[in-house]
């Protein structure tokens, strides 16, 4: 007869009171009499269920138990009751996830309270824990704004938070979506010349790498084959290297850097001063001559009395 449903092996440090009644449900479903119960459960629970028996149970033939006996003894094993304190400080550390949504917090914090007998107070520790643990600190400033605030209305305001968000993304998605439905071809064309200027840019870094500096300043890349151009068949009268002429000549220019002007000293300076001031004496010499002769030549003889005739 063929089972109805699978049992998966038993995970250790989870629930096993949860595992046994899964194994329940699945006794119903196929029909499993009470003395097929054990044989069956010791087939699907795992060998880790099977080792923790052997300890349990050192000295006594696992046959002879029943499904009940073997049942609580794991229970106990595996499902330790903790104190109330423990449980109740879990219960108050319990905070929400960025991740997780309202709903599922909502339920994580009421299986909490469940274990930790609040009696009354559950609604109301209940609703102070969501309060204190929300992730969303705009919706925590709403919930504590409310007057008289009750649990079912925490519910609805975090459960109506994770719907506006979910539309509203939604929402964007949409308009993104649109704009890039619109502008794809011009996106797309951008995207190839971006990736052109990075070939050409990795392109130009290589070469760059490969080519070496010489004393002139100019890569091997830069510097012009002495059989081209039109000084081809000039000779430099500096360097006596053939291919360009002296004023075109980097050793040329490169010597002309280091010339610096002498400055002259106080008898330089005493003797250029003594040198322009003979100079001017000298034009002012001639300059009265020459108008001594211009004013001779423009005078008529005079004649005497010889001249009256």
């Amino acid at each position: 007869m063929a089972l109805i449903g699978t049992v998966d092996p038993y995970v250790p440090n989870t629930s096993f009171s949860n595992y046994v009644e899964h194994f329940e449900y699945f006794f119903s479903v196929n029909a499993i009499t009470d003395d097929k119960k054990k044989d069956l459960f010791m087939n699907l629970c795992g060998m880790a269920v099977f080792n923790e028996l052997k300890l349990l149970y050192p000295a006594t033939d696992l046959k002879t138990l029943s499904y009940a006996e073997i049942t609580k003894k794991l229970k106990e094993r595996f499902d330790r009751v903790e104190s109330e304190v423990v449980l109740r400080y879990k219960f108050r550390c319990r905070m929400q996830s960025p991740s997780e949504s309202g709903e599922n917090y909502i339920l994580a914090v009421k299986l909490l309270a469940e274990q930790c007998d609040f009696g009354e107070f559950r609604d109301s520790a209940i609703r102070d824990q969501l309060i204190y643990g929300v992730y969303d600190k705009d919706l925590q400033r709403q919930l504590l704004n409310e007057d008289n605030l009750l649990l079912k209305t925490a519910e609805k305001l975090i459960k109506n938070r994770d719907l506006v968000s979910s539309r509203a993304m939604a929402i964007n998605a949409e308009n993104v979506n649109s704009v890039r439905f619109r502008l794809g071809r011009r996106d797309a064309r951008y995207e190839r010349r971006y990736d052109v200027y990075r070939r050409n840019d990795r392109s130009r870094s290589r070469n760059r790498d490969r080519y070496t500096w010489n004393d002139r300043g100019r890569s091997d890349l830069d510097r012009r084959s002495p059989g081209k151009g039109r000084y081809a068949n000039f000779t430099c009268f500096f360097c006596k290297q053939k291919g360009h002429v002296q004023k075109n000549c980097y050793r040329f220019k490169n010597s002309q850097r280091g010339a610096v002007n002498a400055v002259k000293d106080d008898a330089d300076r005493e003797s250029d001063s003594e040198n322009v001031h003979d100079y001017f004496k000298r034009l002012r010499v001639e300059y009265d001559t020459e108008n001594e002769s211009t004013d001779l030549v423009g005078e008529s003889p005079d004649l005497g009395p010889q001249g009256a005739d």
